[in-house]
């Protein structure tokens, strides 16, 4: 296909798309050329990655800065929907648990969004999305403690620390979150 043709095509395709399409579309597309290139790359090829105009990437994203901080907290917001659902789970120890093991093995999958998150931790935007998910796991701490299936000095700070040592276990020795998964777990959990 000839490129201006295709670019045409790609161009009129994207303008037939609403607003939260293009965004949608934006994210995926910005998320693809961060993993590959790290978020170093420059937005001339997230635009041409998404067969769209530079200009057209600047109206929905003004910098780079601003499509990372949504980046994360469309990552955060998925993250509170699922310790949300795991809220409603009978057993909340249980889904306490394995909303853990999930998150884990996630978080080792997504190495994108640490470092989006460190880059953009400052931004307000960001920052209550983090805050969204800490309500969160606060919540399921709470129905767990009074059900006594943790421990109840058990916080959402220990839950952060539970990511950072399970991170910091696999820069140590690829693989070993699990062992330091398991050794957490044991610590905060009360088994019955």
């Amino acid at each position: 296909m000839v490129p201006q043709l295709a670019e045409r095509e790609s161009e009129s395709s994207w303008a037939g798309l609403d607003a939260e399409a293009k965004r949608r579309r934006l994210l995926e597309v910005a998320t693809a050329v961060f993993a590959e290139r790290g978020l170093n790359a420059p937005m001339p090829a997230i635009a041409e990655a998404a067969g769209i105009g530079v200009g057209s990437l600047y109206r929905r994203y003004p910098s780079k800065e601003v499509l990372i901080a949504d980046i994360v907290t469309e990552q955060m917001h998925a993250v509170r929907v699922e310790i949300r659902a795991a809220r409603k789970q009978p057993d909340a120890g249980a889904a306490l648990e394995a909303t853990l093991r999930r998150l884990v093995e996630w978080q080792a999958q997504k190495h994108l969004v640490r470092a989006a998150l460190a880059a953009t931790s400052e931004r307000a935007e960001v920052q209550a999305a983090v805050g969204e998910v800490s309500l969160a796991w606060q919540e399921l701490l709470d129905r767990a403690r009074k059900d006594g299936r943790v421990r109840v000095d058990v916080t959402t700070q220990d839950l952060r620390l539970v990511f950072a040592a399970t991170r910091a276990a696999d820069e140590v020795e690829p693989g070993s979150r699990e062992r330091m998964l398991e050794l957490l777990l044991d610590s905060l959990l009360v088994k019955r």
